[in-house]
């Protein structure tokens, strides 16, 4: 069989028809949903939310922290963060409980970060519930970047950094049962292709863009964790999701051309807000029956892990994430760009120890 070395013109076409349709009609499909969302008491679990200084993440982080939840703001600008706890604290009304809400440095451009981050939470030998994968990057425009790890930076930040944390928090996870794991994703993801030879985009048999760089690292996040939702035994209550938050207008306009930035800001009825954005994470995150979805997917065998769209509804991801083959490439290929063994998972759930490349046990 040849090498499929990019979409067919009629998945590409499908794919942006998709986009194209979400984009423009995403608030009459979510015309059902409150805002915000109303949350149940969730005093009892903890979560971690990634990039939770602004955006999307941030509603996320303070929604949750606002229902009862030990949230944990996993940050590059620790900074940023501390200030906005203590804003949310002071617009609390009097007599009031406190948020029980913490900040962590965490910088997903540094694969020792991630590593780090997890070694030092999984010294504490307590439960984490929920991981909120939220964080992310749309480089829109600009050239290709890469960290000092030697990622494109779309792949890392987007896929790879959010791959090794949710595999190194195995253990965490293991011990706040039933946990779940969120990968807040992007409806650009139907637009992708990976080529697990190729992650960097660097081959030449494809021209990098910083769409082809965003959308193929948000692809490769639903294969990844398509497979990590395969292999996580029953037993161990371990649900994997990915999410779309719609499209919403974030800070990612100030990397936009003048002309389209411009466009940008005139159609914010199509938009969602950040509080609406966060919508799915949310539900995701807290809604009951979303277990019995996932455990009935890995009953039935299908392929890929559970999406959630941005009106809160199972969704099906792209029809390219549903390529079995690609999805195991691409899962052998992650695991040794993010420095772990094969049988990382299986290891982890066993409670055995599992050296990585990166972070202060590495070899």
């Amino acid at each position: 069989m040849a090498k499929k070395e990019a979409l067919g013109w009629m998945e590409w076409c499908r794919g942006w028809m998709h986009v194209i349709y979400e984009m423009l009609f995403q608030r009459i499909l979510a015309s059902h949903l409150e805002n915000p969302l109303p949350l149940p008491p969730i005093n009892d679990l903890t979560c971690i939310v990634t990039g939770s200084t602004s955006g999307i993440g941030r509603e996320t982080a303070r929604q949750l922290a606002e229902a009862g939840a030990h949230v944990v703001m996993a940050v590059r600008n620790t900074k940023a963060a501390n200030e906005l706890i203590q804003k949310w604290q002071n617009e609390r009304d009097e007599g009031g409980l406190p948020l029980n809400i913490e900040v962590m440095e965490l910088d997903l451009l540094s694969l020792d970060s991630v590593a780090s981050f997890a070694e030092a939470w999984n010294a504490r030998s307590g439960p984490l519930h929920i991981l909120i994968n939220n964080a992310g990057i749309f480089s829109i425009g600009e050239p290709q970047k890469f960290s000092n790890n030697g990622r494109e930076e779309h792949m890392q930040v987007n896929h790879l950094a959010p791959a090794l944390l949710s595999i190194l928090l195995l253990p965490s996870l293991l011990r706040g049962s039933p946990g779940r794991i969120i990968n807040v994703n992007s409806i650009m993801h139907h637009v992708g292709f990976v080529d697990p030879e190729d992650m960097n985009v660097t081959s030449g048999r494809r021209k990098y863009t910083s769409l082809v760089g965003y959308s193929g690292s948000k692809l490769a996040q639903v294969m990844f964790n398509s497979v990590l939702h395969k292999r996580l035994p029953a037993e161990a209550g371990i649900f994997v999701l990915c999410v779309s938050p719609g499209t919403v207008q974030t800070n990612v306009a100030r990397d936009l051309p003048k002309i389209i930035q411009a466009a940008y800001h005139l159609i914010p009825y199509f938009n969602f807000s950040p509080q609406e954005g966060s919508r799915s994470s949310l539900f995701a995150a807290t809604d009951p029956q979303i277990l019995e979805y996932c455990e009935w997917l890995k009953a039935d065998e299908w392929p890929a892990c559970a999406f959630i769209s941005q009106d809160c509804r199972p969704t099906n991801p792209s029809e390219e994430a549903h390529n079995i083959e690609t999805q195991y490439k691409v899962w052998e290929k992650t695991l040794e760009l993010i420095g772990l063994p094969s049988d990382a998972v299986e290891r982890l759930i066993e409670g055995e120890e599992v050296q990585c490349r990166y972070g202060s046990q590495r070899d």
